[in-house]
């Protein structure tokens, strides 16, 4: 047993190749760099279409505000003439048939077309 174990200084005298090292060299440094602007220069791309897109959003949102606002001032002009007074008489004569104190109503009558036709016949 002791004759099958051999030490590591008699192993790496047998060997007779140099064991391979890794040497940095000027074009791993020029690689690394690549690889570094590559990725800033995607992390740039990728932060300006985010920026598009947003922008996008913010003029969309800024239409929809105006129509809004518009809408608003509308609504707004209408809450003013129902408010009004010549607006409320109106209302008050045609939808529920008020009269001022002192006026007289005048309902007119209307003739039937079918006795019309009934007298034509006669």
């Amino acid at each position: 047993m002791a004759e099958e174990v051999i030490s590591l200084d008699s192993r790496r005298k047998q060997s007779k190749e140099p064991r391979k090292r890794w040497r940095i060299t000027p074009r791993f440094f020029v690689f690394l760099l690549c690889l570094l602007l590559l990725w800033i220069g995607a992390g740039f791309i990728h932060r300006y279409l985010k920026i598009v897109l947003l922008q996008g959003k913010i003029v969309r949102v800024e239409r929809e505000i105006a129509a809004i606002e518009s809408r608003n001032e509308v609504i707004r002009e209408q809450i003013e003439e129902m408010q009004s007074d010549a607006y409320l008489e109106k209302i008050a004569r045609e939808k529920l048939g008020l009269i001022k104190p002192g006026e007289t109503v005048y309902i007119p009558m209307r003739t039937a077309p079918a006795d019309s036709v009934d007298v034509e016949k006669r």
